[in-house]
C-alpha cells in the first residue's frame, strides 16, 4: 500500500505541509498548484520524496506543467489545477473530465476552488483537497494494486 499526501492552494503556507509529511511519511506528495514554488520548496527539503505538481493560476513564472498524469502502484492519476478546465463554473466538471479522459485515470486531482470535494463517478474519483491556507484541509490517498481510497483531512 502506497500512501500519497495531496495538497493544493498552499499560497505560501508550507509549514503545515512539512508537519503533515513528517507525521504521515508518505510514499509521494501531489500538489495541485497555487503555489508551485511551495512544491519546489518541498522538493528541496525532501529530495528523496517524489513530489508531483502543476502550475496554478497564480503561478505566473513557473515552469511547472499545466497538467500531468502519474502512475502509482497501478493507479493512473491526472493532476491539473483546474482553472483552465473551468472548475469554478462547471458543477459537473465536464471540461476537467474531458481533459483527463485520454489519461484513463483512476483519480483526478484538482484545486482552484479552495473547496474540498470527493466525488465517485463511473470508476473515477474526482478529488479536490481544498486549500492548506484557506480551508486548512488536505487529502490522503491510499493506493494498492490500482485501487484508490481517498479522504479529506483537517490540518
Amino acid at each position: 500500500m502506497k500512501k500519497v499526501v495531496i495538497f493544493s492552494d498552499t499560497h505560501g503556507c508550507t509549514d503545515p505541509c512539512i508537519a503533515i509529511i513528517e507525521k504521515e511519511r508518505p510514499y509521494a506528495v501531489i500538489h495541485a498548484g497555487d503555489c508551485a514554488r511551495d512544491a519546489e520548496d518541498l522538493e528541496y527539503i525532501y529530495p528523496d520524496l517524489p513530489i508531483y505538481y502543476v502550475r496554478g493560476n497564480n503561478d505566473f513564472f513557473s515552469r511547472a506543467p499545466d497538467k500531468i498524469t502519474v502512475g502509482i502502484d497501478g493507479a493512473r492519476i491526472f493532476i491539473a489545477h483546474g482553472h483552465e478546465q473551468r472548475v469554478k463554473y462547471e458543477p459537473a466538471f465536464s471540461t476537467l473530465r474531458a481533459a483527463a479522459s485520454s489519461a484513463d485515470p483512476s483519480l483526478i486531482v484538482f484545486g482552484h476552488t479552495h473547496r474540498p470535494l470527493v466525488s465517485y463517478d463511473y470508476g473515477t474519483i474526482l478529488l479536490n483537497p481544498g486549500s492548506v491556507r484557506f480551508t486548512r484541509t488536505y487529502a490522503e490517498a491510499k493506493i494498492e494494486n490500482g485501487r484508490v481510497d481517498v479522504k479529506i483531512l483537517d490540518i
